[in-house]
Order: C-alpha cells, then structure tokens, then sequence
C-alpha cells in the first residue's frame, strides 16, 4: 500500500515538473528570443546609420575597402547597393555574382528615405540573416547579422533549463 502512494506520489511528481519545465521552456525561450531579436535589431540599426554616415555615396572609390572595415567594426556582413539594385560591394560574396537587391524591402524602405529591416535566408550564403538597410546619395547600405547565433544563445538557456529540471525531478 505505501509503495503504490510513493510511485503515485513520485508519478504526480514527475508529471508537475514536466508539465513546468515545458510552459517555462516555451515561454522563456519566445521571450528571450524576441528580446535578443530587438536588442539586435536596434544595434544593427544604428551600426547600419553610421556606415550610411561613413560612406555616404555609392561612387565612392573606396568601397570594397570600407565595406572590408566596416563589417570587421560592426561584426556583421556588410553590403552597398546601387539605386537599381545592383550590388557595388559586400564583405562575404563577390559583387558581379550576386542577384539583383531591388526587391528587397529593406532596400526598397531605404530608397524612400528611411532604415529599412528584414530577416529572410541570403540567396548567396544560405543561411538566414538579419538585414539592415539605410539610405545613402545613390543608393543604400546595409549590414546583415547571421541568426543562427540567436538560435545557439536559446539553445544553450534551454539547455540550462532542462538541466534545472532534470536536478529537482532527481531531488524529487
């Protein structure tokens, strides 16, 4: 009889814990993602308006250098793109082998005056990113960041998260 209500007892138990290791897995995992999501989105923002500051004009002689230091600086794939989309530069592709950027809505936000974001998979590189586009005499600039590292800081909460769990569903 006293065993039946222990595995019962221990049964209630374990069902609690992984019914709350789950809410917390979902709950803090969308939250922590969205707000990883915004603080880059901001920080890419505001790296993207100071490389538009910095390079200003898409004829600049000096573009594949400064994309060059800039997406080092700025720690994101950085990118300059003409007024009909051809891209000028980037830091990660070769510019003549790239499709045209004129459907891009944070490039099209960017030729109508204003800083423009969006995340999607790079045709080029395959991965998704996070772009950010802000307009320059010509054209506009834009800086994009891999989200796969939004991706392993949630993995590694969440990992975090069912080591908590597994430890009270032991001391339970």
């Amino acid at each position: 009889m006293r065993t039946q209500i222990f595995f019962k007892l221990l049964v209630a138990a374990v069902i609690v814990i992984a019914v709350a290791t789950i809410t917390l897995d979902f709950a803090v995992r969308r939250s922590w993602e969205a707000s990883l999501r915004q603080q880059i989105t901001l920080s890419l923002t505001q790296k993207a308006e100071l490389f538009a500051h910095e390079v200003q004009d898409v004829s600049r002689p000096s573009l594949p250098q400064d994309v060059s230091e800039i997406s080092t600086a700025a720690n994101a794939r950085a990118t300059v793109i003409n007024n009909s989309g051809k891209v000028l530069a980037d830091s990660e592709a070769n510019p003549p082998e790239m499709e045209n950027h004129a459907t891009r809505p944070e490039f099209i936000a960017a030729l109508q005056g204003h800083t423009g974001s969006n995340a999607r998979r790079s045709h080029t590189l395959g991965i998704e990113f996070l772009y950010v586009a802000a307009p320059i005499h010509g054209g506009a600039v834009r800086l994009a960041y891999p989200l796969t590292e939004i991706r392993e800081t949630v993995g590694e909460v969440r990992k975090t998260l069912i080591e908590a769990s597994a430890l009270a569903l032991f001391i339970a």
